[in-house]
């Protein structure tokens, strides 16, 4: 990087071979490291570490200039090269701590959606089975019907279906009576009966399950701290889903303690964004308040976003507000990169939550529907009392 900088200061491309110099451009070679060494003798350091977007990704003693103009690029001044490295592979060393914890929770979660999809799958097929059970009922009815014309050991009736006006063939055990065959055949269609009702209660209980596994899928990739994680792992073993950590509860560090999102709109209100289901319930049921705006992809799982609206009604809004509050929320959700996110906003006092569901999932009956593209345009605050 240093090299690249020397180039830089002396007005050459950093590709530019060294057997190849002109004598002024050697000339300006030698200026750049005299003017260098001069800074280093006269100790007038500058410890910088540069960033990508969020991502430190390299440090320096001396200001650094081959960055400047890239709009990602951003630099950290520090006091002294001794807490630059503090910091820097401090971070690092979060960072790598956040990645693992994030990978082992993805396998897992991974795992449980794959198992969740084949029990669906299969519980849907049964259910698409139990379809024919109006077949067995209405074989037992023609029984009743036309069984008088059997004398006995048939293995088939042949009779009109007075429900569509069509012949019917019914099998029949021949050791059996016409009024047998016809209980059997009503024995048969209870059972279905029976097992189409467990089923419709298991294929909503796994459906259930399914959005919640992919709504933590979601979370843990949005997760920025070992905080974030931790959170999501334990609401994960509150459900059961991988084994509860026991024993007593390590204490976080602040920066590892998980808080929410805020960002502020371009007109000044604040719109918090929750990172896991246990912040999402509180933003939405404690943080906002009756006349607060609720933003979520529609019917996919995504950050709860609310816009405080400070007691205004709808019409004094300004129409920039909702469009930035759904952007967060289409950004937020599974459908992040995707190019158009339908997305639902609905004020505070129209949400309910779901009986005995997972924390964060609600119902509402009345809402407002915009189709934005995902975009992340506002600064995050990330010093916030929370």
């Amino acid at each position: 990087m240093l090299a690249r900088e020397l180039c830089l200061s002396a007005s050459l491309p950093i590709d530019k071979l060294s057997n190849t110099l002109s004598s002024e451009e050697g000339m300006g070679v030698q200026e750049a490291i005299l003017a260098f060494r001069k800074t280093i003798q006269e100790k007038d350091f500058h410890p910088v570490i540069l960033y990508e977007g969020e991502k430190a990704f390299d440090f320096s003693a001396l200001p650094v200039q081959q960055y400047k103009g890239n709009p990602a690029f951003s630099e950290e001044y520090i006091a002294s090269p001794s807490a630059l490295l503090l910091q820097y592979y401090g971070n690092k060393e979060r960072d790598d701590r956040v990645r693992q914890k994030s990978t082992d929770l993805k396998k897992q979660c991974h795992t449980l959606l794959e198992r969740c999809n084949k029990k669906l799958a299969l519980q849907e097929k049964q259910l698409k089975d139990t379809e024919k059970k109006d077949k067995f009922r209405i074989y037992g009815e023609l029984l009743t019907t036309y069984g008088y014309s059997l004398t006995g050991g048939e293995k088939e009736l042949i009779c009109e279906n007075y429900y569509t006006g069509k012949e019917e063939k019914i099998p029949l055990d021949p050791t059996l009576s016409p009024m047998d065959n016809a209980k059997k055949y009503f024995e048969k269609y209870d059972k279905a009966k029976r097992t189409e009702q467990n089923l419709l209660e298991q294929v909503a209980e796994s459906k259930k399950t399914l959005y919640h596994l992919q709504s933590i899928m979601n979370s843990i990739q949005l997760a920025e701290s070992a905080g974030d994680l931790d959170a999501i792992r334990a609401e994960m073993g509150d459900f059961g889903y991988i084994k509860k950590v026991s024993g007593k509860k390590k204490k976080q560090r602040k920066e590892d303690q998980s808080k929410p999102r805020l960002f502020r709109s371009s007109d000044g209100y604040l719109l918090y964004v929750g990172k896991n289901n246990q912040q999402n319930e509180i933003l939405s049921f404690q943080i906002a308040e009756g006349k607060d705006f609720w933003f979520h992809g529609k019917n996919i799982p995504g950050s709860h976003v609310i816009a405080k609206t400070e007691g205004k009604d709808l019409e004094e809004l300004p129409d920039r507000l909702f469009e930035e509050a759904a952007e967060l929320a289409a950004y937020f959700s599974s459908e992040g990169s995707s190019q158009k996110v339908e997305v639902d906003y609905t004020q505070k006092k129209n949400l309910k939550k779901v009986p005995g569901a997972a924390p964060g999932f609600v119902i509402y009956h009345q809402n407002y529907s915009i189709l934005v593209s995902p975009k992340l345009k506002l600064e995050e605050i990330k010093d916030f009392p929370w």
